[in-house]
């Protein structure tokens, strides 16, 4: 009896010090470290075709200045994943600014490669001149969210 109270013990402890090591690892983590995490959240999801996984990153509220909409988003990401069989997204040089707006800026330089039916090509930007995207994110609900993208034209490549 004896040796199951001391496990228990154990057990809680140790659930107690991964709580505690989260809940401080959250309250220590800065703004520009959330919206490092959403950027590269962002990639991930793209590269793994993952819909669901962007359009969570996405504000209800996004709007462009192309007039692009979070449902405009959606249908395009949805065509791009339809069309290419995988997608490669390089980012460099990334650089996050806070604002006292509750705004943050992730200003970036990418490029992106595709490949369908085994030919791969550039559909954005590429290594010698890569294309500047500067992402608008927004705090909701305590959650960093995209409610603007500029820099890439989905115009340029052809979907």
């Amino acid at each position: 009896m004896k040796v199951n109270k001391k496990i228990a013990l154990v057990v809680c402890a140790l659930a107690a010090a991964c709580g505690a090591y989260f809940l401080i690892r959250h309250l220590v983590m800065t703004d520009e470290a959330r919206i490092k995490r959403v950027i590269y959240q962002g990639k991930a999801a793209v590269e793994k075709k993952d819909i669901e996984g962007v359009l969570a990153l996405v504000s209800r509220d996004y709007q462009d200045d192309l007039g692009l909409n979070k449902v405009a988003i959606m249908m395009l990401f949805q065509r791009a994943f339809r069309e290419f069989d995988a997608i490669d997204i390089n980012l460099a040089e990334l650089r996050i600014e806070t604002n006292e707006k509750q705004q943050g800026h992730a200003f970036l330089d990418t490029w992106a490669t595709v490949r369908a039916e085994d030919k791969a090509r550039y559909l954005v930007g590429s290594p010698e001149k890569p294309c500047r995207v500067v992402f608008t994110l927004a705090k909701e609900g305590g959650s960093w969210r995209v409610i603007k993208a500029a820099g890439v034209n989905p115009e340029e490549f052809a979907l």
